[in-house]
């Protein structure tokens, strides 16, 4: 997904990578297949088991990660996404999205946060996504976790600024992953995850605060939050036929 092609992408650059997931042999395979070292003598590759609905995995993790050093980047991506509609109303799915989606970004950044505060520099980013702009079919539980993290990374970059710490945001279109396959409707301007992993790329390098792709569809939903709400709901019925 777009979390592993982003670890190949910093890896490439040069730079020590803590790639984190719950299942700690697909960690392993991947630092075994990228082995070496930085300038300071750390693995450019490290795996680090992480269970974002754990407060204490996520400190122990951060833990690990500090403990090599200062940490110059650290970008939330978990997340989950399953196609749910309010006329088939599931609180359980709901708040597992709650969960992982938005709390276990609160539960990184809580530990996060205070340690680069405490180092006097380096980015957080977060990965939303354009569903979160405004409301659509068969996003009910997903939808509204991505505008929860839409405010919170705008709410952090106006805190964290003025201490030297940067945030960004990454507000995704379609990217071919195990989740978007789950789709059952036609998903516009498609890319793949080396694709999207280029732009988060180029976005941080840039500093920019949201990154945003791909922007031939983006741009076309980011001018649909401008429309009237007869106007958008109106346009979304014809688009998805829902």
């Amino acid at each position: 997904g777009i979390g592993l092609a982003l670890a190949i992408g910093l890896r490439a650059r040069g730079a020590s990578v803590a790639v984190s997931a719950r299942h700690a042999g697909a960690l392993q395979e991947f630092v075994a297949a990228h082995p070496g070292a930085d300038r300071h003598g750390r693995p450019l590759a490290q795996a680090v088991p992480l269970d974002a609905t754990d407060l204490e995995s996520v400190q122990a993790a951060a833990d690990a990660v500090f403990s090599e050093g200062p940490l110059d980047l650290a970008l939330y991506c978990a997340g989950m996404f399953q196609p749910l509609r309010a006329t088939e109303f599931d609180l359980d799915v709901v708040l597992h999205h709650l969960d992982l989606n938005v709390a276990g970004a609160l539960r990184a950044w809580s530990v996060v946060v205070p340690r680069v505060l405490a180092q006097r520099h380096g980015h957080l980013s977060m990965i939303a996504s354009v569903a979160g702009s405004r409301g659509l079919p068969k996003g009910l539980a997903y939808g509204p976790t991505k505008a929860a993290l839409i405010n919170l990374a705008e709410t952090m970059y106006l805190d964290l600024r003025p201490h030297g710490i940067g945030v960004s945001l990454v507000n995704p279109g379609f990217v071919d992953t195990p989740m978007t396959r789950q789709n059952d409707f036609p998903m516009p301007a498609m890319i793949g995850p080396e694709q999207a992993a280029r732009e988060i790329l180029d976005g941080w390098a840039s500093g920019s605060f949201e990154i945003h792709f791909p922007k031939r569809f983006t741009r076309f939903v980011k001018l649909a939050r401008l429309l009237p709400d007869r106007l958008y709901f109106s346009a979304v019925h014809r688009a998805t036929g829902l």
